[in-house]
């Protein structure tokens, strides 16, 4: 009886177009304007070469090789230099075409080498300064200023040990000339992070908790007082219990079959890159289902209140969770994590969210098996809270 009553839930909500619109049509075409709004949110976040005008007061060769090394093309380029003079590179600072100028006024390595004593390194100047007058994003006025300020510290360092102790400077100077790379590709996790992602995550939870539309239907379908059907269930011989769990296991099939085809959808025609770890994406979604099917199973055996009133009250429900979980504002979880992080434990769609994001973001699953046991959790006590309430109704008369 339990594999006939799975069957015939099955076959009945393949046959209910709404629940084919909501569990496998929306999340397609909500996951495509997704696509279209959010898919270059990470694209700006990429580091490009930062265009910038150097001015040497006096022709520098190893100046100018620090600079051409920097400005060296390939993925590791940190500069774009073009060397002009004071008022060339004003033009091309009021034109934009540069983000700052980098005037140069230093003696040389060569010359540090050549002092005959450290009070002719003291009478060197040294000055390497920004402009004031940059027209870049503040990221770039900031990378800029760090650069120079490095460079005067390096060159400063030199010139005291050359006074000090003059014994330590050929060290110091090999020490400075070592060839620093400024930029260092990283991935924190199995793929790709951007902002856009989050939105994606969300999308999946939302669709794991439609499936609270089913439970919470597959609820009052066993009830007597509110449904037809719930009456002819109350008087047959089979079991409520097995009822009750036959309906459940189809109605999981069902949404947990609609969601794969939202996640292939998502990965193959929008590319969305989940990251390499399928078999943790695919376990999320078979606990969000369940976690979703089980709450609106729980709320659809609440009460003697009517369909609507339970329907409507369940669709605020994933209203609010969806929402605390970014689905609407990216950043939310991460607000709500920091004034109150029990709400991220206890809300379904926070849970899977988080899952997701940490099999993309960390390299340990620690934090994902974190979310999976909550998610576990919430499910067994909504599902047995549910079990519970059918088990104890009973009817005057039917």
């Amino acid at each position: 009886m339990f594999f006939h009553t799975m069957k015939y839930t099955l076959l009945n909500l393949l046959r209910d177009k709404g629940q084919v619109f909501w569990c496998v049509a929306f999340p397609l075409l909500l996951g495509t304007m997704f696509h279209f709004a959010f898919g270059g949110l990470g694209s700006g976040e990429s580091f490009s070469a930062i265009p910038v005008a150097v001015v040497m007061q006096e022709e520098s060769s190893e100046l100018r090789s620090m600079f051409d090394s920097l400005s060296k093309p390939g993925e590791d380029q940190f500069l774009e230099v073009t060397y002009a003079s004071a008022a060339d590179a004003k033009e091309l600072l009021k034109a934009k075409e540069v983000y700052g100028i980098i005037t140069a006024d230093l003696p040389t390595v060569s010359d540090y080498r050549n002092a005959a004593s450290a009070k002719d390194v003291s009478t060197y100047p040294l000055s390497l300064t920004l402009s004031a007058e940059m027209t870049s994003d503040p990221l770039y006025q900031s990378i800029l200023s760090v650069l120079v300020d490095r460079f005067n510290i390096e060159y400063s360092a030199i010139a005291q040990a050359a006074m000090k102790d003059p014994t330590k400077l050929p060290a110091l100077l090999d020490a400075v000339s070592t060839e620093v790379s400024y930029i260092r590709h990283e991935s924190l996790g199995a793929g790709s992070v951007d902002e856009s992602l989050t939105y994606f995550f969300n999308l999946i939870a939302m669709t794991c908790l439609y499936a609270a539309m089913i439970g919470n239907t597959l609820a009052i379908s066993n009830q007597a007082n509110l449904s037809d059907l719930g009456a002819r269930r109350n008087v047959s011989p089979v079991p409520r219990l097995l009822a009750a769990l036959g309906d459940l296991t189809g109605a999981l099939i069902f949404e947990f079959s609609s969601l794969l085809i939202a996640i292939a959808y998502l990965t193959l025609v929008l590319k969305v890159d989940f990251g390499n770890h399928l078999g943790g994406v695919v376990l999320t979604c078979l606990c969000g289902c369940l976690a979703g099917l089980s709450l609106g199973f729980l709320v659809g055996c609440i009460g003697q209140f009517s369909k609507e009133t339970k329907f409507g009250f369940l669709m605020a429900a994933i209203m609010i969770c969806c929402f605390l979980s970014g689905l609407m504002i990216g950043n939310m979880r991460a607000l709500v994590e920091d004034f109150c992080p029990l709400l991220n434990r206890i809300n379904p769609a926070a849970l899977i969210s988080d899952a997701l994001y940490s099999l993309v973001v960390y390299p340990s699953y620690t934090r994902f098996f974190t979310n999976i046991a909550g998610l576990l959790l919430l499910s067994a006590l909504f599902c047995l809270g549910g079990l519970a309430l059918v088990r104890r109704k009973k009817y005057a008369s039917l």
